[in-house]
């Protein structure tokens, strides 16, 4: 029987373990039972304490660094560390997320240290995992606090622990004389104001501070988006955007299954111009051909510059709505188009006017995404491909492509081959940068 391959997410697991167990106390908080070798989660959840993971962080990211791994999202928060992984090996992607928390909390307000955690960690042979008692009270304590349901997937794990000890007498810590059961009917409001209540009483010095550490992380990480990022694809017609886009996230799915959010052309807070313009009677009928964005007539300067000024509200707006939103945490944007498509396709959104000021109107007033793509291949390729452009608009769009490419802030793939091959690079491309940045950062 043919011997399964081992994936360089199983060697980069095994070896991040090892190092662990030399090193600092941690417990894995769940879904522990088949690591290192298989993670049937998205991701990996440590307890470590703070301090001890400072010891570690430097080795830990050499580590990572040595294994060929790009740390492609970094995320410092108040109680946890995020380290998103990726690494390109002809052009086959894996990526794993690490987390490693120092407590459970909630907008600062403690539920349980990490030493709650390690006094009850257990040793499977492989790595250290916490106990049941504790893998409950982790998840039950920080659901039900927010107000949430505890999942009834982990049922099972509810049922063996209700009458533990453990789970018993740290509920009493937090909440007084309350079991599961009563919690499970209580508002989230009346047990984060118990929680926070029992920690002014007994530690009030730490509350001030965990709820100071708290509210500094969530506005500097809202403020600086430095955690997601955003991409967007512009090109001719038959370039193969949309196959790449939809490869690209299946590539990256494992992380940003449910964690991407895509948009076409603009985030489109505001609604397409001419349903506006009949909506105020302006137009007696709308063009719905949507099929066929080239099909309309040359505008002129002052109908093209309306335009520009009406869609640079809905790229400036919905920036700061729909994309910064998203990136300040862990979350993917993605644009099937943007405003770089004004510059290179000016028939498909009818502003007429020249590429170059189009590039400098968008550098002084359109919010840039992290990465502009610009996708492209030879005339004859697309051709071949698709017949919605002639020769001579697909030249016309190469040449601002080409433009652009220039500039910084712009990345130019060539799509003539297989699209794994495009995939490849621009993910090889922006896992690249990306690590150049969170270097930085750490």
């Amino acid at each position: 029987m043919k011997s399964r391959q081992i994936t360089y997410t199983q060697i980069l697991t095994r070896d991040i373990f090892v190092f662990l167990n030399e090193k600092v106390p941690y417990a894995v908080l769940r879904n522990y039972e088949s690591l290192p070798w298989e993670n049937p989660s998205r991701d990996i959840d440590i307890i470590i304490r703070k301090n001890d993971f400072k010891k570690i962080r430097n080795g830990l990211i050499d580590m990572i660094k040595t294994a060929g791994w790009n740390i492609v999202i970094y995320l410092n928060s108040d109680r946890l560390i995020t380290f998103v992984c990726g690494i390109v090996k002809e052009n086959k992607v894996e990526m794993i997320q690490w987390d490693f928390f120092f407590n459970t909390s909630v907008y600062g307000i403690l539920l349980m240290d990490a030493n709650d955690f390690l006094e009850e960690r257990i040793f499977n042979g492989e790595l250290y995992h916490v106990s049941k008692s504790c893998e409950f009270l982790d998840k039950f304590l920080y659901l039900k606090v927010l107000g949430q349901s505890y999942p009834e997937k982990y049922n099972d794990i509810k049922a063996i622990v209700t009458e533990d000890p453990t789970v018993i007498n740290k509920l009493k810590s937090i909440f007084y004389d309350k079991s599961v059961d009563k919690i499970d009917n209580i508002s989230g409001n009346k047990l984060l104001m118990q929680a926070l209540l029992v920690n002014l009483k007994k530690r009030p010095l730490r509350l001030v501070a965990g709820m100071s550490r708290f509210w500094v992380s969530y506005m500097r990480n809202y403020i600086c988006s430095n955690t997601g990022f955003s991409i967007g694809f512009t090109g001719p017609d038959g370039a193969g955007k949309t196959t790449i886009i939809q490869l690209l996230h299946k590539k990256i799915s494992p992380i940003f299954a449910t964690a991407a959010v895509s948009y076409h052309f603009r985030p489109a807070l505001l609604p397409n111009l001419g349903e506006v313009a009949h909506d105020i009677g302006i137009k007696k009928d709308v063009d719905r051909d949507y099929c066929n964005p080239h099909r309309s007539n040359k505008t002129g300067i002052l109908s093209s510059s309306a335009r520009l000024l009406y869609y640079s509200i809905d790229y400036i707006w919905g920036y700061f709505v729909r994309v910064k939103s998203q990136t300040r945490i862990t979350r993917l944007v993605i644009f099937d188009r943007y405003y770089s498509d004004i510059i290179c396709d000016s028939r498909r959104s009818r502003i007429y006017l020249n590429y170059k000021f189009l590039y400098w109107f968008g550098k002084v007033f359109i919010p840039s995404l992290n990465y502009n793509i610009l996708l492209t291949a030879d005339a004859d390729i697309i051709l071949a491909r698709k017949q919605e452009l002639d020769r001579k608009e697909i030249n016309s769009i190469n040449e601002r492509i080409d433009y652009l490419a220039g500039k910084s802030g712009f990345y130019k793939i060539k799509n003539e081959t297989v699209p794994e091959n495009a995939v490849g690079t621009i993910l090889n491309f922006i896992f690249d940068t990306q690590h150049t940045k969170n270097l930085k950062k750490l």
